[in-house]
C-alpha cells in the first residue's frame, strides 16, 4: 500500500471519528434539553399545585401593575403592619397574626419577589419598600394610623417608611431588628475570609438560580434544610416551601442581599414614639455558630465577644431612638424571635398598642 492510501485512510478514520464525537455531543445537548424541558414541566406543575393549595385569590392587591398579597384581619385602630425580615414573607408572622387580630385590626404582606406577590427585576431599596407598603395599603383601603413591626432588616423598612410617612404611625415593635450600620461591622480581621465566603456563595446562588426554573432546586430539596432549626408542625413547613419554591425566589433574595450587604445609613430619631426593641440574648457562641470552621477559627473567643457586644450596643441604640423606647432581651430564642417565642411578640405588640390606644 502507498503512503498516500495510508494518508487517506487516516484521514478517513479520523473524520469518521469526529462525526461520531458530534453526534454523541448531539446527542448530550438534545439530551439535556429535554431533561431540562421535563424539569421545567415539573417545576410548572408543582408550582401551579402549590398556588392552588395557598394562594389567596381575595388578598391580592393592584400596586401600579404589580400584583401583591395583603392580609388584613380583626378590627380596631391603629392598624398593626407586619414586615417580614429580608427573604422572609407574611408567613413568617403565621404565630402572630391572628392572635393580634384579638385586639386590633392587622396587616401582613409579601414584598415583591416573595410569597405570592409578582416579582420585579429592580434593586428594591428600603425607600423603594416604603413606597410600595404604602401604596399597597392604601390601594386595600387600609387607613393611618399605623403601629409598625419589622423584623431583622425589615425593622430597617418600618423605619424608613416611618421616615417617609410620619404622620401614619404611631407605635413600633422591632423584633431583633437590623441596624443601619451593622454591615459595615465586619471585623477588620475577617474581611478577606468574608470576600471569599460571598464568591463562594455567589457562585452558590448562580447555580441555584440557573436550577430553579427547571425543577432541580425543588426535585433535590435543596431548600428544606432552611427549618431545621425550627420548630415547625408540618402545615406550617409546607406553607414556608410552596413559597420558597417558587421561580422568582432565589432572584428576589439574590438582589435583596446584594441591596442589603451594601446599605448603610442612619437610623431617623422617633421622637417620643412608643418603642419596644426585641433581642435574642447574643453572645461569643451564638454569634460565630452560623458561620463555617475556618472563619470560626480565626478570632479568639474574647474577640467574638467582642462583636457580640456590638450587637447589643447596636439593639441599645435602636432602643435610644425614642425617649419611650425598651429593649428587651428575649431567652431561648435564635433571631427569628416571632416562631422561637410567638408569646413575646404578641405581648410587645398588645404593650405598644395600650401605650398608644391611652
Amino acid at each position: 500500500m502507498s503512503n498516500a492510501n495510508v494518508a487517506v485512510g487516516k484521514k478517513s478514520k479520523g473524520a469518521g471519528c469526529l462525526r461520531w464525537l458530534g453526534r454523541v455531543a448531539l446527542g448530550g445537548v438534545i439530551l439535556l434539553l429535554g431533561l431540562a424541558a421535563i424539569g421545567a414541566v415539573y417545576q410548572a406543575i408543582a408550582s401551579a399545585r402549590d398556588a392552588k393549595m395557598y394562594k389567596p385569590v381575595d388578598q391580592i392587591v393592584d400596586v401600579n401593575g404589580i400584583q401583591m398579597r395583603l392580609d388584613c384581619r380583626g378590627s380596631g385602630s391603629p392598624t398593626v403592619v407586619l414586615e417580614a425580615g429580608l427573604g422572609g414573607s407574611s408567613t413568617t408572622w403565621m404565630r402572630i397574626q391572628d392572635e393580634v387580630a384579638k385586639f386590633t385590626r392587622v396587616c401582613s404582606y409579601d414584598r415583591a419577589g416573595y410569597g405570592w406577590s409578582d416579582s420585579v427585576r429592580e434593586a428594591m431599596s428600603p425607600q423603594r419598600v416604603a413606597e410600595m407598603l404604602h401604596a399597597l395599603l392604601e390601594n386595600g383601603g387600609e387607613s393611618p394610623p399605623f403601629l409598625m413591626v419589622g423584623h431583622s432588616f425589615g425593622g430597617i423598612y418600618v423605619r424608613t417608611f416611618t421616615a417617609e410617612y410620619p404622620q401614619d404611625v404611631v407605635g413600633m415593635v422591632l423584633v431583633d431588628s437590623s441596624h443601619e450600620n451593622q454591615s459595615q461591622q465586619v471585623p477588620p480581621e475577617l474581611v478577606d475570609d468574608f470576600e471569599k465566603l460571598s464568591n463562594a456563595q455567589s457562585i452558590s446562588t448562580l447555580i441555584l438560580q440557573i436550577a430553579e426554573p427547571i425543577g432541580l432546586v425543588r426535585a433535590f430539596k435543596f431548600l428544606d434544610a432552611s427549618f431545621n432549626s425550627f420548630q415547625l408542625t408540618e402545615e406550617e413547613k409546607e406553607r414556608m416551601l410552596a413559597e420558597m419554591y417558587r421561580t422568582v425566589y432565589i432572584g428576589a433574595n439574590v438582589r435583596e442581599g446584594e441591596m442589603s450587604s451594601a446599605y448603610s445609613g442612619q437610623p431617623e430619631p422617633l421622637g417620643d414614639m412608643p418603642l419596644i426593641v426585641l433581642s435574642q440574648k447574643m453572645d461569643a457562641q451564638k454569634l460565630f455558630e452560623p458561620y463555617p470552621p475556618a472563619i470560626q477559627s480565626q478570632l479568639t473567643m474574647e474577640r467574638w465577644q467582642q462583636e457580640a457586644d456590638i450587637y447589643n450596643e447596636m439593639q441599645d441604640e435602636l432602643a435610644a431612638l425614642s425617649t419611650r423606647g425598651e429593649r428587651i432581651i428575649v431567652e431561648d430564642s435564635g433571631h427569628f424571635i416571632q416562631l422561637d417565642q410567638p408569646q413575646v411578640v404578641i405581648d410587645a405588640i398588645r404593650e405598644v398598642f395600650g401605650q398608644v390606644a391611652r
